[in-house]
């Protein structure tokens, strides 16, 4: 009898939960992984850390978010879908996602489903987990707003990003299960959370705060 191969290796969870448990959940991911990881220095990813007043966790010493760009049909929510929160600090149509309890940030996705994208915020995922399942390898993004030297650091193209998430969602158009997503309705593809805009206010006091915190990282380097 002709014995049966596997096509690929079968996928592995990447654990996930929140500082106080109310929100549990994993990333389903393939061997090899088919998402990217990122460092983010950009300022609204900052401002987000501030915001939740989880910068000490989030940001690592150059100021950057550790994320990781993925299917959003391969992220999975088993509890605590009524505890999400999501804020746009812009104003603009990325919204970024959080624990309504303790405020441990989740992901940033665009506003609706129709894009197939989800970028996972790593500060939340066990590390040496992390580095197993998604690879080690990382490249960095608008490290113009980050801190200290990253003249030697991987980078990633603006155009690069922007084709994947054009490849991404013309995917998610023929193979409609691929617009799943833990954080959204699948019937009618809304946020399952009220998306909560930042008055100019708030965001300038964010952006003071982000501005003394990156001087401290500095002096620390």
């Amino acid at each position: 009898m002709k014995r049966m191969t596997p096509s690929a290796n079968p996928p592995q969870a990447l654990a996930f939960q929140c500082q106080c448990g109310a929100i549990q959940g994993a990333v389903q991911e393939s061997a090899p992984p088919t998402g990217r990881r990122l460092v983010c220095h950009c300022n609204d990813c900052q401002a987000f850390a501030h915001y939740l007043g989880r910068e000490k966790q989030m940001l690592d010493d150059h100021a950057g978010t550790h994320v990781y760009q993925m299917d959003s049909s391969k992220f999975e929510i088993a509890k605590g879908q009524d505890k999400l929160a999501c804020v746009t600090v812009t104003g603009g149509p990325l919204l970024r996602w959080y624990c309504t309890d303790c405020r441990t940030p989740i992901a940033n996705t665009l506003s609706s489903t129709r894009f197939a994208f989800l970028s996972l915020i790593l500060s939340g995922f066990d590390a040496g987990q992390t580095d197993r399942i998604l690879g080690p390898d990382v490249e960095h993004v608008a490290i113009a707003s980050g801190v200290g030297d990253l003249g030697k650091v991987k980078t990633a193209s603006m155009p690069g990003m922007l084709w994947n998430l054009l490849v991404r969602t013309i995917k998610a158009r023929l193979h409609p299960e691929l617009r799943k997503s833990p954080l959204f309705d699948h019937d009618t593809g809304k946020p399952l959370a009220m998306p909560i805009k930042l008055e100019t206010a708030e965001r300038l006091a964010i952006d003071e705060k982000a501005d003394i915190y990156r001087e401290v990282l500095a002096e620390a380097q």
